[in-house]
């Protein structure tokens, strides 16, 4: 989709106004972190309550992620049609409405139907930055780095604030983001119009070929374990998933401008390329690794024969500690890319979070080393965020902001949403009695290892900063 947003007519944008903006950004920004973190404590702990297992506690993360993936080009087409300021709106209202209902009333189809209005926050990022590089393009990187680090450190707040309220009813931690929620929906009004809208309607047939592909090549992917790889019904999903994707790869390679859902050609940059392809890797290695990481610190050690049988509340502790370190590299990572390079910077990136993941299957028998593994990823987490976010916008025209944003979080989703469905299939293929074996976690363990090293050597593939460049 070629955008055709374009920048209005404003006059120069004072520190106050700009510092101002940041901060709602900021504001909004901490509803997707804080439901993006609470979850993490209380899924796991949900298992008696809805008398679910192991597997089905990933099958909801898995879900979470298959929606981002599907909510994420939709949303960033909207934004470019309708307005970055209006779909933000429509995009808090619904998570504000997901958010009340698991709170009010709680149940296995409340908080799985909510899980996916959740995932409408998937567009605040996309939907800021058109705003921002609209109204200062100058700030940018800057925003992103604020916005990234206020993500990293509500991930980690909402989860122990989730574990503190729900310690003794883990339903009651779904309260938490009720707040946030309320302030995010108020911020959102206060966001400035930037942007002339296209108002150019969505290009149905590629969307629904998107979207219906996706579904079909993950929930094959990740029931092949329960149906039979040979099973009629994983064939047909995972085939049909396959042939919409391609339909829909070269229907809007090729289409012309107004017919197309998202406008792949712009992977031909070389620069949004290497971006996209390290942004679906890191996504593949490491946001879909949240459900397992909960599952394994809450594991009892005598039934299980691994995890310390930490309570909700110890779990969101340990998140909320390793956000913090998110937190700092995140808004660390504008001055790395500046004093570093943008390659060296991301490739650095990977290998940290490949070295995470072999220092907690080394040392997963002991709290202190598992948590050094775990921190490694954090830094790690922050700062490829903050780093691939700010690079998927930059050489592309101002106008088409959000479309490359959009396409930059497609394929963090598509990572996360594939690598979730990996989990589980592991998961699911190495349980007994409801639990993952521990051969299992050392599977998962090493194919995430893996996934950071192949972002890593995507990340190499960044073309290299001309001498003398240097970049706000």
């Amino acid at each position: 989709m070629a955008s055709k947003t374009a920048p209005s007519a404003t006059s120069a944008v004072t520190r106050r106004t700009i510092t101002g903006l940041i901060l709602a950004m900021a504001l909004i920004e901490s509803l997707s972190g804080v439901t993006q973190g609470y979850l993490n404590p209380i899924l796991p702990a949900l298992g008696p309550v809805f008398e679910i297992d192991d597997p089905t506690i990933n099958g909801i993360f898995l879900i979470s992620n298959v929606s981002f993936a599907v909510l994420t080009p939709i949303i960033s087409r909207l934004g470019d049609s309708y307005g970055y300021r209006l779909v933000l709106r429509w995009s808090t209202a619904v998570v504000t409405v997901g958010v009340l209902q698991m709170a009010l009333w709680p149940s296995l189809w409340t908080v799985t139907l909510g899980v996916v209005m959740l995932t409408c926050v998937v567009g605040f990022i996309p939907l800021m930055m058109g705003i921002l590089r609209v109204t200062s393009p100058g700030h940018t990187r800057t925003g992103v780095s604020v916005m990234i680090g206020m993500l990293m450190i509500m991930v980690g707040a909402g989860g122990l604030l989730a574990g503190i309220v729900g310690v003794t009813d883990p339903t009651l931690g779904f309260w938490v983001a009720v707040p946030f929620a309320v302030v995010a929906f108020v911020c959102s009004f206060l966001m400035p119009d930037a942007g002339v809208p296209t108002r150019e309607g969505l290009a149905l047939a590629p969307l629904l070929a998107c979207s219906l592909g996706l579904i079909g090549f993950v929930v094959a992917l990740s029931m092949a374990p329960e149906w039979g790889w040979l099973d009629a019904r994983t064939l047909t999903a995972g085939l049909l998933g396959l042939v919409l994707l391609a339909f829909w790869a070269k229907r809007d390679a090729s289409a012309a401008p107004g017919k197309r859902f998202m406008d792949l050609r712009m992977l031909a940059i070389p620069r949004i390329r290497a971006v996209s392809m390290a942004t679906f890797f890191f996504g593949f290695a490491s946001i879909s690794y949240f459900g397992t990481n909960g599952i394994f610190l809450h594991s009892n050690p005598d039934k299980t024969g691994y995890g310390f049988g930490l309570s909700p509340l110890m779990i969101a502790v340990v998140l909320a500690l390793a956000s913090v370190l998110s937190l700092g590299s995140s808004l660390l990572t504008t001055k790395a890319l500046r004093q570093f390079g943008e390659r060296t910077t991301l490739v650095f990136a990977g290998v940290l979070l490949a070295g995470g993941f072999v220092v907690m299957l080394l040392a997963h028998g002991s709290l202190a080393g598992y948590c050094v593994g775990f921190a490694m990823f954090n830094l790690s987490l922050g700062m490829y965020q903050a780093g691939t976010r700010s690079l998927s916008v930059e050489g592309v025209p101002l106008e088409e902001t959000s479309t490359a944003a959009g396409l930059n979080e497609l394929a963090l989703s598509v990572g996360i949403a594939v690598g979730a469905a990996v989990v589980k299939l592991i998961s699911s293929a190495n349980a007994e009695s409801g639990h993952i074996t521990e051969g299992g976690l050392f599977f998962i363990w090493g194919a995430l290892a893996v996934a950071a090293l192949v972002a890593a050597a995507a990340s190499a593939s960044y073309p290299k900063r001309p001498s003398g460049q240097v970049t706000a």
